[in-house]
């Protein structure tokens, strides 16, 4: 299209507020800042608690739909798509495959989940991971890979509660995340253990396995190895007391804390999960643990404090000059007017 002015997009999403604030919700923010800035019109609308004949109304205004997520919001964006014929676009921000495993989606979740995705116009994937993973689950499907943008963090939080204990240890190490399965936190402390006596390990986030976390490192808590922060306001403050986060997900979509590690000038040393492998293997396979184990991370941790600082810094550096926030926009900007132009010609 010869100009972005005019393009009405509806984005649908699910309603934000302090307690799902997350890695989708941030960049689904970050998308409709992206787009506007580029002259797109985008109404924001949370699908579930809009009345339906205000999204109709809205979907009718527009010229295409997107859904910031591939279940709920996608959902809602095929009905509305049926109704008006606007081309929609479906956002996929993890591994499929992996999501319907650990949900134990029956095989009537997973047709009926072929049969809604069959009416979606494009996908786009966080990650070739992300993309690898929803084409195993249907092959037929037009998608494009278009990786996260970083947006800068800012630079202080006043109710961020600081770790005083990060900067008396040999090697104070961070992790920021929800406290939940897919994350596998029991493994921070599990490599805790294996590391010298001297490093301690903070915890910023929140989760259902907290309780059970805190009790299992009761003995390091008391000996001040280990601390829980709870969730933090996001910032750099998340990640600047530490020398090195940690990063030990079962699967990830793209591994944006460990990005956001990157950008505030601290190493993140990761489990060799597909989604990691795609962002540090070429630049930094150094962050990347030998293997799945807490003597493996400990061993990465280990001989990251041996790797000259300003090699560190300049491969960071290299990583993030990939997911620039201009690079995103420019990418969803051609996206979307490349559907509109094939829609076009459809009618």
């Amino acid at each position: 299209m010869s100009s972005t002015q005019s393009v009405r997009v509806l984005l649908l999403q699910d309603l934000t507020t302090s307690s799902n604030w997350g890695g989708v919700q941030t960049m689904t923010r970050t998308l409709q800042l992206a787009l506007q800035e580029r002259g797109f019109l985008v109404t924001a609308l949370p699908w579930q608690q809009t009345k339906f004949g205000k999204l109709l109304a809205a979907a009718r205004d527009c010229d295409v739909l997107v859904a910031s997520h591939n279940f709920g919001p996608t959902y809602s964006g095929v009905a509305l798509k049926t109704l008006t014929r606007k081309p929609l676009i479906s956002w996929v921000h993890g591994p499929l495959l992996n999501v319907l495993q650990m949900s134990k989606a029956g095989s009537w979740k997973r047709l009926w989940l072929k049969h809604v995705y069959s009416n979606v116009d494009r996908f786009v994937c966080v990650s070739q991971t992300t993309e690898v993973s929803l084409l195993g689950f249907l092959s037929t499907i037009p998608t494009v890979v278009i990786p996260n943008g970083l947006t800068p963090l800012a630079k202080d939080s006043g109710s961020f509660v600081f770790d005083e204990y990060a900067t008396q240890k040999n090697l104070s190490i961070g992790y920021v995340g929800r406290l939940s399965e897919e994350k596998r936190p029991h493994l921070l402390i599990e490599t805790l253990r294996v590391l010298p006596a001297g490093t301690s390990l903070c915890i910023v986030g929140d989760g259902e396995l907290r309780p059970a976390l805190e009790s299992s490192g009761k003995d390091l808590i008391t000996n001040g190895r280990l601390r829980f922060l709870g969730h933090q306001a996001s910032g750099q403050n998340l990640y600047k007391p530490y020398q090195v986060t940690l990063l030990t997900s079962q699967f990830e979509g793209f591994g944006m804390a460990a990005l956001e590690s990157l950008a505030c000038g601290v190493p993140c040393v990761t489990l060799p999960i597909p989604a990691m492998r795609e962002l540090f293997a070429h630049d930094a396979p150094y962050l990347l643990a030998h293997d799945e184990t807490p003597e493996a991370l400990a061993i990465a941790l280990m001989n990251l404090v041996h790797i000259p600082i300003e090699q560190i810094h300049a491969d960071m550096a290299r990583i993030l000059s990939k997911y620039a926030l201009s690079r995103f926009a420019k990418s969803w900007q051609t996206t979307l007017e490349d559907l509109l132009i094939s829609s076009a010609r459809k009618v």
